[in-house]
């Protein structure tokens, strides 16, 4: 099998007479009257962004994926009036102060909103939970939060004595 190498000035010129049109003698321009007018050229605006008009049908700009919705089943419940003392307040707006330990009971001392100082037990309730263990420089504070949906979303809480 022989093959043939064509050169590559035959190869650029066979493109170039393929890109430039032909038209078989000397090129000339058509003559236009002198009565003719120019045509007019309408200014077009580049800043001006296209308008969309809302059909019946889903907007096509905005994500399905980021777009959530919003139940009412995921809502907390709203809580009642809270009561007063210890049992009215929330477990973030409480102060640890102290831990006390013997034998047989765990004691921490809190300072409340109302600045006095409340003496808590393991399972003691606050407003928005409960105090679940108490170690030696720490406590564990339980968050619940009741949704409408019937769900308690529960957090954890830990407060230290020395930070």
């Amino acid at each position: 099998m022989h093959r043939k190498i064509f050169p590559t000035g035959f190869l650029i010129l066979i493109c170039v007479s393929l890109c430039v049109p032909f038209h078989g003698g000397a090129q000339t321009r058509p003559q236009r009257p002198a009565s003719a007018a120019k045509p007019q050229v309408e200014a077009i605006t580049v800043n001006q962004s296209p308008s969309y008009v809302r059909t019946n049908g889903p907007d096509p700009f905005l994500n399905p994926l980021l777009k959530r919705k919003k139940s009412d089943a995921d809502e907390e419940i709203p809580k009642s009036e809270p009561p007063p003392g210890i049992s009215g307040m929330n477990s973030n707006e409480v102060e640890l102060l102290g831990i006390s330990m013997s034998d047989e009971t765990k004691t921490a001392a809190f300072r409340g909103t109302d600045k006095r100082i409340y003496f808590l037990h393991e399972g003691d309730r606050l407003f928005d939970g409960h105090l679940k263990t108490i170690s030696t420089n720490s406590v564990l504070l339980i968050r619940e939060t009741r949704l409408r949906s019937g769900k308690v979303l529960t957090q954890e809480i830990t407060k230290r004595l020395r930070n």
